[in-house]
């Protein structure tokens, strides 16, 4: 099947702009042309785009992505190891971001715990509108050493 960019954006929920840089910085293959010039993206295509886009939204540089591409151009056996490595690196880096935000969606979910408690407690002082110091004073405890 093919596909025109606005298609191929439509479908990956991308900009054509975006499709346009990707172009431009290398990473992707040649995209046919129709006898009007208009890139006719093919389902191979689609798929190229939406690993590329995969990529990004994990956070890996466009440097990183771009040496990955070319080794993936390149085919052949001798450029599989450095693909894995790439993508064994940015595995580990995800893996600690992923780390990280747990604790901080717990960190979150402690404070939304704290405010629940203030705004089910019947204490006309645990409702008056606490400034940063004395919020901060109340909910440190619960941290648990978050911040060592």
């Amino acid at each position: 099947m093919s596909y025109a960019m606005s298609q191929v954006a439509t479908k990956l929920g991308i900009s054509k702009d975006t499709i346009r840089y990707y172009e431009i910085e290398g990473l992707l293959p040649p995209i046919d042309r129709d006898s009007s010039g208009r890139r006719v993206f093919s389902d191979s295509d689609v798929e190229w785009i939406f690993l590329i886009r995969c990529l990004r939204d994990t956070d890996m540089p466009i440097n990183r992505i771009k040496r990955y591409v070319s080794l993936l151009m390149a085919g052949g056996g001798e450029s599989i190891p450095g693909r894995r490595d790439i993508l064994k690196e940015h595995e580990g880096i995800l893996l600690r971001k992923i780390a990280l935000y747990q604790g901080l969606l717990e960190l979150i979910r402690q404070k939304l715990e704290f405010y629940e408690g203030v705004l089910k407690s019947n204490d006309p002082e645990a409702m008056r509108c606490m400034d940063y110091i004395t919020e901060w004073d109340s909910f440190r405890s619960s941290l648990g050493g978050l911040l060592k």
